[in-house]
């Protein structure tokens, strides 16, 4: 049975070639593996070939039976040389394509040369924005997976508070948290977007461990095992009154939600409470602000603002150079896609646009508080998509 649905993929390829046609690009060539599915249904290695106007041809590697019954697109054929692929092309376009569009911020420099090689006449230009811009508005459809990815995260956080007990140690009440995710269908993997960006489900991290950062660009990101995998749980044990950060993301059938909470056991000290209810008050005032026609900068900006006003200047997001530089991000197939509430992000937002608001407070060598929630922006404001209750969570 198909994965997702026809008119689904209909509207999704429409947008794409009403943007090459503005753009006077013949076609697309669409190869990463989110991309890939969020065009076919299918993540079967391959090139989805998209003409300006005809029918897209998904010519697979491997493995083409499967493509065959996750996608219910209609040309799906095997494809055994990259040489096939300007036949391909030339029968869907009707014409040799002379300006073709690759994904630029994701191809390798291998692939495009490679593509090159068997495409001798052709002009190369990005389309990357224009897919990340129709992905960010999600449809109905979406919508309704990612309150579905927000009811495991709930089950997560379930899972943590339940878990949570002095003297356990990161990984073991990580270890608790996913194996309760994975049996309600969390598929493990949570996609990113970005060069050399990764992670395994989010992090759980207690006192000094929580403000911790790494190489993610991410304003928290625990120690991690070892340096080899330096983000996440590590193997310091939790302690009685000390802030906790759950940051997880469910990841179900493909769509992600983002969640934050911080857990403590007994009480935390009054500098971690104060900070703590700062950041909740920042997430909600900034979460009365979204709306059709707010840009993200402006929510961006108001949450600065209310950080300042706080006394909270230097520890918002993070703590000097290393700092995040915005309070949100995108979320879909990928938990780093747009819109980002950050400087120079000046788009009006409109309804479909899904993204997390993340006020975080950092203290370094002690500890970190914060809150994060996703919302989906609505004819008349927002739909929060995460479903716990905006406090903290004491055990």
């Amino acid at each position: 049975m198909p994965s997702t649905p026809r008119e689904e993929l209909d509207h999704r390829i429409g947008a794409l070639q009403r943007h090459l046609l503005t753009q006077q690009v013949d076609a697309a060539l669409i190869s990463q593996n989110i991309d890939l599915f969020y065009f076919t249904g299918s993540m079967q290695s391959g090139t989805l070939l998209v003409p300006a106007g005809g029918r897209p041809v998904y010519a697979v590697r491997r493995v083409v039976e499967r493509a065959r019954t996750e996608s219910p697109l209609d040309e799906i054929v095997a494809l055994e040389s990259f040489r096939q692929l300007p036949d391909l092309l030339r029968g869907a376009a009707g014409r040799a394509p002379r300006r073709i569009g690759l994904e630029h911020d994701v191809l390798p420099v291998a692939v495009r040369d490679r593509l090159g090689a068997v495409f001798e006449d052709a002009a190369w230009v990005d389309v990357s924005a224009a897919i990340r811009t129709i992905r960010a508005v999600k449809s109905p459809y979406e919508l309704d997976r990612q309150r579905a990815a927000g009811g495991l995260s709930a089950l997560m956080l379930e899972a943590a508070v339940g878990s949570l007990r002095e003297g356990i140690t990161e990984l073991d009440l990580a270890g608790r948290i996913e194996a309760a995710a994975r049996r309600a269908g969390h598929q493990g993997l949570v996609h990113m977007r970005g060069w050399n960006q990764e992670m395994f489900y989010g992090q759980v991290s207690g006192g000094d461990a929580g403000a911790l950062q790494s190489f993610p660009d991410i304003p928290l990101a625990g120690a991690g095992p070892s340096a080899a995998s330096p983000t996440g749980a590590g193997w310091r044990r939790i302690v009685a009154g000390e802030p906790v950060i759950f940051d997880y993301v469910a990841a179900l059938d493909g769509y992600l939600c983002d969640q934050t909470r911080t857990l403590v056991i007994g009480a935390m000290p009054e500098k971690f409470a104060r900070a703590h209810d700062a950041a909740v008050a920042i997430l909600t005032d900034v979460q009365s602000a979204i709306r059709p026609g707010v840009t993200p900068q402006d929510l961006y900006r108001r949450a600065v603002a209310r950080a300042e006003a706080f006394g909270y200047a230097d520890q918002f997001m993070g703590r000097g150079a290393l700092r995040a530089r915005y309070v949100g991000h995108g979320v879909g197939l990928e938990l780093d896609e747009w819109p980002v509430l950050a400087e120079g992000w000046t788009q009006p937002l409109e309804p479909g646009h899904v993204f997390c608001v993340e006020p975080k407070i950092v203290f370094p060598g002690e500890g970190a508080v914060g809150i994060e929630d996703m919302f989906a922006v609505t004819p008349d404001g927002a739909e929060r998509l995460t479903r716990p209750a905006q406090r903290l969570f004491a055990v």
